[in-house]
Order: C-alpha cells, then structure tokens, then sequence
C-alpha cells in the first residue's frame, strides 16, 4: 500500500480541478453542486469564485462544515473542512481565472463575484484500478473465496 502525503494529495486535487461541493442547508439537509477549484494556496486552503446571493452562500454562513468530493479515472478523495464567504477585492483580483471571467459580466471584478475558502481538516482517499483488473480481481477472489485488493487508500490531514 502506498500512502499519499498531503502534497501528493494537493497535487492531485489540483489536477481534477472540479468537485461536488457539498453544504449543510437551513434543515440540515446536505446539498451538493459541482464547482471549478480557482486556486489552492500554500496553506493547503482551496478557492472557489461563487455569485454573492448563492444558496450555497448562506449555507456556508449558517453551517461552514463542508465536504469537497474529486473523481478522476481511479482516483476518489474527500475533503473535510470549514469554508467561509470572502469578499477581498484584492484578493479575487489575486485568484482570478478563465471560469470567473466567463461567469461573471465584469470578471473578477464583478460587484456580485465572491470567494468561498476551504480551510480543509483532511482527506481520505482511495485508488484503485480500471475496471479490466478490478473484474479480474474480483472473479479470482470469488474463485478463490479470498478478498480483493481492490486498491490503496488512507486518510491524510491537511
């Protein structure tokens, strides 16, 4: 088994980009859309442009517990953290990309564009192989009564 570091985590968020976004609502209900990653800083804080009356907005205010879910080919990380609405215009000056520029009318700058930050606590991660080797893999322990080793996976603080 081969256990990932955080960089070797942020690498690999940074790679995805996109994630299903999930906050808790005013019912407590866990509600999940899918966002661009902006930019992950050096604190390992993940950056997302969002419109100012969003729903997901005021659920971060109400609730900032938050899980960020990436999917690649044989890649699946979760991502536990705090998120809060950030609006720095500096700052998004600073993170500005090709996505806030074609969302927002006037880009960045945009008096309705802010920032959701992620200040995240960990992540699990799991990978695995493609699904030739995962049949493979399964039809042999089925064969054998064994278990499969269907992959790596751990879990790494951020």
């Amino acid at each position: 088994m081969t256990e990932l570091t955080a960089q070797d985590i942020i690498k690999r968020l940074d790679d995805i980009g996109t994630c299903m976004f999930t906050t808790v609502d005013e019912f407590r209900r866990l509600v999940s859309r899918p966002m661009s990653v902006s930019h992950i800083d050096e604190g390992h804080r993940l950056w997302f442009f969002t419109p100012a009356g969003s729903e997901k907005n005021e659920d971060v205010l109400g609730d900032g517990h938050v899980n960020l879910a990436f999917v690649a080919d044989k890649t699946w990380i979760s991502v536990t953290g705090t998120a809060t609405v950030v609006d720095d215009a500096q700052k998004k000056q600073e993170l500005k990309d090709l996505g806030a520029e074609a969302y927002f009318t006037k880009g960045a700058d945009d008096s309705e564009a802010r920032l959701l930050c992620v200040d995240p606590d960990n992540a699990q991660y799991w990978e695995g192989p493609g699904k030739a080797v995962a049949l493979v893999k399964l039809v042999t322990s089925a064969v054998s009564n064994g278990t499969p080793n269907m992959g790596d996976k751990g879990r790494v603080e951020l």
